[in-house]
């Protein structure tokens, strides 16, 4: 009787933990500073190219800066995915941040 007890707490105990790791921040920050090459493509395509992958959420590129902010889901797509635009289209990248993102950071989507 007692080591069914104690599977049963060790199960809840497992469980928990698991639900906790599931539970954290889904999404992803990603700053980078860039420079463009001589062959790249314009910045506008490339804001396109990586707007269109699933889980790439936003893309900021301030007026004459070489810095660019990217919110991402990170069980949709990965941050190598988001490299391989800047890189496959002529621009050679530095990573500045990666930051998760909380629910209470983004006021904005609180209903």
């Amino acid at each position: 009787m007692k080591k069914r007890h104690l599977y049963t707490y060790l199960l809840v105990i497992f469980l928990s933990l698991g639900l906790s790791a599931c539970s954290n921040s889904r999404k992803n920050e990603l700053v980078y500073r860039f420079i463009q090459n001589e062959n790249a493509i314009s910045l506008d395509s490339l804001k396109s190219e990586i707007l269109g992958t699933s889980g790439a959420e936003m893309l900021v590129v301030y007026p004459d800066s070489d810095v660019v902010i990217i919110h991402y889901d990170r069980f949709k797509t990965h941050q190598e995915i988001i490299e391989s635009h800047f890189t496959g289209s002529g621009y050679k990248i530095t990573l500045l941040r990666k930051s998760k993102i909380e629910e209470k950071d983004q006021p904005w989507l609180r209903k």
